[in-house]
């Protein structure tokens, strides 16, 4: 596998647990995207200055591929502006209304109103699910039931929209700005080995050596980090340590 391939393998497996965070928050695709994009421009505007070139709008869209109407728009806009719902938040809304009438609604009524929202793009059925997951609806029978908490919802969500944004950011901050940095102030080293000289019926015991050496320097690492920890409370200091990824892949 190429060195680039490697590097976004690398930075899918990174966004695989920072997804799972942005779908239980409750954030749509969309959103999660347009965070993204503000992040790649913030990152891309500091690496800028950092090699000492002006981040004009044309050098941020020649770092980062995006268009410079995007990025014009970006620094432009009001950071207060509020963002527009997201279709779930809509539902919420939606309900709370309806349960200002009564806290019950039929199945025919409820799927109406996801309807009018989704536009018949996603169906009902998954919706309610979603819907009884969260705690939002109970179903009894044929009929639902508008949870009691539902006016915490948005409160919730837009909380924890806000830390996504945080944690997103950090990510692409230490993806781009630190995983590639040459400042070995920085105390980070990412190597990636491999050869495309071994015959693919050597391959599995490669892997297997690979996996002992590995698991053997984790426990070094682990011992070692050990030695050197104190007897506070866990969460007390930010974290320090290592990420190891194994390949196996014949591409």
């Amino acid at each position: 596998m190429e060195q680039d391939k490697r590097h976004l393998v690398q930075l899918q497996k990174a966004l695989i647990p920072v997804s799972k965070m942005v779908i239980k928050f409750g954030l749509q695709c969309q959103e999660f995207k347009a965070n993204i994009q503000k992040a790649y421009i913030q990152a891309a505007e500091e690496l800028l200055i950092e090699a000492a070139i002006k981040p004009t709008n044309q050098a941020i869209a020649v770092k980062t591929g995006i268009d410079r109407r995007a990025i014009a728009e970006f620094y432009g806009q009001d950071n207060q502006q509020k963002d527009v719902l997201n279709k779930m938040d809509m539902i919420i809304l939606a309900l709370q209304k309806a349960k200002s009438q009564s806290t019950q609604l039929s199945h025919s009524n409820l799927s109406s109103l996801i309807d009018n929202i989704y536009g018949n793009h996603i169906r009902a059925k998954a919706v309610i699910t979603e819907l009884i997951s969260n705690e939002m609806i109970t179903k009894h029978g044929n009929s639902y039931t508008i949870a009691e908490s539902l006016n915490q919802q948005l409160i919730k969500q837009a909380a924890l929209a806000e830390e996504v944004d945080v944690t997103t950011k950090r990510l692409f901050q230490t993806f781009y700005k630190k995983m590639f940095a040459t400042d070995h102030k920085q105390n980070l080293n990412q190597a990636t080995i491999y050869s495309s000289k071994i015959p693919h019926s050597k391959h599995n015991e490669i892997n297997q050596l690979i996996d002992l050496k590995m698991k053997q320097f984790q426990k070094d690492m682990s011992e070692l980090i050990k030695e050197h920890e104190t007897k506070v409370p866990e969460g007390t200091y930010s974290n320090v340590g290592f990420s190891q990824f194994q390949f196996d892949s014949t591409e």
